[in-house]
């Protein structure tokens, strides 16, 4: 892809920081609203076409589908489970601490947790959403008065396509990766068994690194890239308007890099990462200050 790619700053969140001022609801149903919900979750950044939202809750969620794209789950604290249609009806997932689910784009799903659990995710929008505690909520779609299906943008009125979401358990993933220590030179066949691609995501996929040293320059073409810090520290370079901007970047912090934006990671201890990488992208295996003073190679 040929053009221009402007610069942009990334989005920097605390989520260590944003959970300690949350609360745990208990008793959630699906009728609860805003309101009641309160104090319990937060709006942590835009993202592509939604955004990064976090919370904290025991109970019942109601039924919900996403119309644009998958959606994206980590449990970060707790267990849950996540019911999800089918083609052949609902089918539960037990989610714990560490695992990440993929709902497919308009699959009806929800989450139930009897303890509580602390979850993350990357929404998009427009969205769907049924009120009623109901085994199927295809079953509601001729009696659309019962329920209250809320499209954020239009109502769009449509089918919902069943799915089978991608569920990856994180920490057994990281487990059978090594630290590998990086250059911008460094090849896939350098960097085996240091990361790993844990699932498709959108247009692209999520992956698991572990790293340390220098990365090259990328930019992606297609949409934001999601950078998830797991453990360890380390510096986020991108380009912006003014030349390059740094941010240090500690276990449970998150970027949101924006669409376009050449970037790299380096780290001197090394950092343990999850990404959402949006394909195709550039990238630049030069040690440069700017990439932007260099010829961009296609990834």
């Amino acid at each position: 892809m040929e053009g221009e790619m402007e610069s942009r700053t990334p989005s920097i969140i605390d989520l260590n920081a944003e959970l300690a001022k949350l609360t745990m609801f208990r008793g959630r149903t699906p009728q609860s609203t805003m309101a009641d919900r309160k104090g319990s979750g937060a709006r942590l950044a835009s993202y592509r076409d939604g955004a990064l939202f976090t919370t904290k809750f025991a109970g019942k969620g109601h039924w919900e589908s996403h119309l644009t794209g998958d959606e994206l789950i980590h449990i970060l604290d707790g267990t849950a489970t996540l019911e999800i249609v089918r083609e052949d009806g609902p089918q539960s997932f037990a989610l714990g601490a560490g695992m990440i689910a993929v709902i497919p784009q308009a699959a009806w799903h929800r989450f139930h947790s009897p303890e509580g659990v602390t979850l993350m995710t990357a929404t998009p929008s427009p969205s769907e959403v049924i009120e009623l505690d109901v085994d199927d909520p295809r079953t509601v779609g001729a009696s659309r008065h019962e329920a209250r299906r809320v499209d954020a943008n239009s109502r769009m009125e449509r089918e919902i396509e069943s799915g089978t979401p991608s569920i990856v358990d994180l920490n057994a993933e990281l487990a059978k990766l090594t630290m590998f220590r990086r250059t911008p030179q460094s090849t896939v066949e350098d960097r085996k068994g240091s990361g790993a691609r844990l699932a498709s995501y959108r247009d692209g996929a999520l992956f698991a690194i572990k790293f340390s040293g220098k990365d090259h320059w990328e930019s992606h073409l297609t949409g934001d890239e999601l950078v998830h810090i797991l453990d360890g520290t380390a510096t986020l370079e991108i380009a912006g308007e003014d030349g390059p901007q740094s941010f240090a970047l500690r276990a449970g912090m998150i970027a949101v890099i924006p669409q376009g934006a050449w970037h790299r990671l380096h780290s001197s201890e090394g950092a343990t990462e999850m990404t959402a990488t949006p394909f195709p992208g550039e990238h630049i295996e030069l040690d440069v200050d700017d990439p932007r003073t260099v010829e961009r190679k296609p990834a």
